[in-house]
């Protein structure tokens, strides 16, 4: 340690706590008490200082390390030199507070080790864990099988998508199309022009619009209710909507700067990825007024890009994400959640301009930091670790 400080251990009384005094902080022994292994800390700051005119008496979090300053410290130990640091920032958990000041302590302004007067924290850490294959596994994730058997998923859903509407929630286009296709389904080929109208559209679009039949026919097969006319039509609607899914994924392999002579020893990766790609299916990403959500685009991007065994072309130069590809959704999901405050606070004030955490600002998660990008309207464009490059 740099300093002298008075630790008090509550755990002799059965309470899993521990209390650090100290006249003065230092930048790396906050690192080695609480910081390494990120431990939910509250730092109780000295009556009159800058800090506690800011942020109150104490403040409840996790420091923060972009992975720059992580580098950093890591040097530091190593060659035993010492880091002059007299600010660290701090991802709050505090209900109290507002967004921008959250903001302030985590990307911008952070508080002084000097306002510092105590700390006090849980010694708790989960350890990471990995498959036998090597990559991590997603912390807390619990899988919970449902038997749908007896419930009818297409009113499920259509009071869903309702549900959602009526409480303000912006539906993605998806989801319209999914609750016009159902609903059209439900009440044999009709829908009121009111409804329509709300959803955006018109009955010119009912003509056009393939994912709109697409979940007007997969209703119908699920209720055993398909002509022979529906099912070549059904067949032909999925042909297209395919067709049109592999012709973006052909574009994302020319961008990789494939060779021709390389293609045979892709095969497997082809078809990994043809199959992924023909099974997937939009969907929700993080469920708030302004949602966040990705579509066929945004998969094969980052997978092509980031997930090992899809990697192609010049994309094999990219540092593939440390998880398996049937992770990846919950993985997003997860790391979505950690900034999730500020995401919808962006969302929420139709800027118009893009919500990124690049570089110094990446999400903290599992031990990685995570790039992303996402658009006004809540698509997700881009998804890696800080150290990749898109």
């Amino acid at each position: 340690m740099k300093n002298h400080y008075q630790i008090i251990d509550y755990s002799e009384l059965g309470l899993p706590s521990i209390e650090v005094f100290g006249d003065a902080f230092h930048y790396q022994d906050l690192y080695e008490i609480v910081g390494r292994d990120q431990y939910m800390t509250t730092f109780t700051l000295r009556s009159g200082s800058e800090s506690y005119s800011k942020y109150g008496e104490s403040v409840l979090g996790v420091i923060f390390y972009d992975h720059k300053k992580l580098n950093d410290i890591y040097k530091a130990l190593e060659n035993s030199t010492e880091i002059n640091q007299s600010i660290i920032k701090i991802d709050s958990f505090e209900r109290d507070l507002t967004v921008e000041k959250k903001k302030h302590l985590k990307y911008k302004i952070g508080i002084n080790i000097f306002d510092i007067k105590s700390i006090s924290f849980f010694p708790h850490k989960r350890e990471v864990e990995l498959h036998e294959t090597g990559e991590k596994k997603i912390p807390n994730i619990v899988n919970v099988e449902v038997d749908f058997d007896n419930f009818d998923i297409d009113i499920l859903c259509q009071n869903y998508l309702v549900s959602k509407l009526n409480s303000n929630v912006e539906l993605i286009p998806f989801e319209k199309e999914q609750l016009i296709g159902i609903t059209l389904g439900i009440n044999n080929g009709r829908i009121d022009s009111k409804i329509l109208a709300h959803l955006g559209f018109n009955e010119e679009d009912l003509k056009t619009n393939l994912n709109i039949w697409f979940h007007l026919y997969k209703l119908k097969e699920r209720r055993g209710q398909l002509t022979e006319t529906d099912k070549t039509n059904f067949v032909e609607v999925n042909d297209i909507l395919t067709t049109k899914k592999l012709i973006k994924l052909y574009q994302e392999i020319n961008a990789s700067g494939l060779r021709k002579n390389n293609i045979e020893d892709n095969k497997e990766a082809f078809s990994n990825i043809c199959q992924t790609v023909e099974d997937f299916n939009p969907s929700i990403l993080l469920h708030e007024k302004k949602q966040v959500y990705w579509d066929v685009e945004s998969y094969i991007h980052i997978t092509l890009r980031h997930i090992k065994n899809y990697q192609i072309g010049d994309f094999k130069q990219k540092t593939p994400l440390p998880y398996k590809a049937t992770d990846l959704k919950s993985l997003i999901e997860k790391v979505l959640t950690c900034v999730e405050d500020e995401l919808e606070h962006h969302l929420s004030e139709n800027t118009g301009k893009n919500f990124k955490r690049h570089g110094s600002m990446g999400i903290m998660f599992n031990g990685d930091h995570y790039n992303l990008d996402i658009e006004p309207n809540g698509r997700l464009v881009q998804f890696h670790t800080v150290s990749q490059k898109t």
